[in-house]
């Protein structure tokens, strides 16, 4: 496993913020969803063969620095209810322990879930409400984040939302057929090269061989307290496959991909 400490290390975790950033994309032609009728536009979107998320900020905030943020997911490929919820859990809790997770309803094919945490990893502490839905072959998950205690008129007003508000991806199934993400455009391929070239020297730095041309994607996302851990697929050109983890702090981690 490679990962890089000492001032290299404090380097690579800039690196890695960066990256975050430019395997980002930033827009979508569908309108933005009222919520709680305040101005929510789109900070982030992003899309790869197994899911696509959406995520929304206020005005004078951004998905790097936000007080409230709205996640839109949606999974191409649905799977049982509690497992995922499961799965969910198990990832917010790592490293986290002072998680608190309660399940507020839950049947075979909807449920709504709040956490909460005193802070992790040095983050300031985050409350959250889920929503988590089946529907055909997907599966959809919307959340309400906001940074330290979530109030309860806040609380409430949410609670409701998430019981009336339709599924707001519906915009991401339109662009995914039959689980294929969108084609990528020219701006979007531009980043994803820079994001390679990050991925390849960081390898190199932790004295692991990556030849040009290389090819690195976005094979998952999962949801952390504080930012998603993304996952990297990157293929050098001379054979060796990795997978590559980059922390919402930029941390990177890598290790052999499976074949």
């Amino acid at each position: 496993m490679s990962h890089l400490k000492s001032r290299a290390g404090r380097r690579w975790v800039q690196l890695g913020a960066a990256l975050l950033l430019m395997s980002a994309t930033s827009t979508v032609s569908a309108e933005t969803p009222k919520f709680d009728g305040r101005r929510w536009t789109v900070g982030h979107q992003q899309q790869n063969s197994k899911r696509s998320i959406i995520e929304y900020v206020l005005p004078g905030q951004t998905v790097e620095n936000w007080k409230e943020l709205v996640t839109s997911s949606l999974f191409f490929q649905a799977v049982p209810l509690a497992p995922f919820l499961e799965k969910l859990r198990a990832s917010l809790s790592q490293d986290c322990p002072s998680l608190v997770w309660t399940v507020i309803q839950q049947h075979e094919k909807t449920a709504i879930v709040e956490w909460r945490d005193s802070g992790c990893g040095g983050f300031e502490p985050t409350s959250e409400l889920d929503r988590v839905t089946i529907e055909g072959a997907s599966l959809y998950r919307l959340a309400y984040s906001v940074k330290g205690p979530l109030t309860a008129e806040r609380r409430k007003q949410w609670l409701a939302i998430l019981g009336q508000t339709p599924l707001v991806e519906a915009s991401a199934r339109e662009t995914a057929r039959e689980g294929t993400p969108a084609a990528q455009d020219p701006e979007q391929a531009a980043r994803m090269a820079k994001a390679t070239q990050v991925l390849v020297g960081f390898m190199r730095q932790s004295g692991q061989p990556c030849a040009d041309p290389a090819r690195a994607e976005i094979k998952d996302q999962m949801p952390g307290p504080q930012g998603p851990l993304t996952e990297f697929l990157l293929e050098c050109s001379d054979g060796p496959r990795y997978t590559i983890l980059v922390q919402p702090s930029g941390a990177m981690t890598a290790f052999p991909a499976r074949k």
